[in-house]
């Protein structure tokens, strides 16, 4: 009997426990969806030797410069050391970055300790920075 009573009691917790569907937060690309600033989905950066820098970079996403165009880059799962990248490395197949090629993460002062990180690429958008940002959510007032 008591045997059951904590499988019961098991089982109920687990299911507690049990995120529901589409309740969880947009994660990469996702969280920019209403931004005007993010682009059309891009096949490839060609000359990928000539990007020169990046910006924003987050958790699992980062913005690369080449020239004077920009692109929003995705990487499958979390890449935890591209939130504080000193550099980051492209290895690319080709002359041109593509998804599933990867960037390669430095962060030294207080990363992994596993030294660099592949990330791979799932996902590459234009990104406009001059166009207009999204306006913050004014909080509400109460009426009177």
């Amino acid at each position: 009997m008591l045997r059951s009573a904590a499988l019961i009691f098991t089982t109920a917790l687990l299911a507690a426990c049990q995120s529901a569907p589409g309740t969880g937060t947009p994660q990469g690309i996702a969280t920019y969806a209403d931004d005007p600033r993010l682009g059309a989905p891009v096949d490839r950066i060609c000359f990928a030797s000539s990007i020169d820098g990046f910006s924003d970079n987050k958790r699992n996403t980062v913005i690369l410069r080449e020239g004077r165009d920009e692109y929003m880059v995705e990487v499958f799962g979390a890449c935890p050391d591209l939130e504080y990248a000193q550099s980051i490395g492209i290895d690319s197949t080709t002359g041109c970055l593509t998804r599933s090629d990867a960037l390669i993460v430095g962060h030294t002062p207080g990363g992994t300790g596993m030294g660099p990180q592949r990330c791979l690429i799932k996902e590459i958008r234009k990104w406009d920075r001059k166009a207009e940002k999204p306006a913050e959510a004014a909080p509400e007032t109460p009426a009177e």
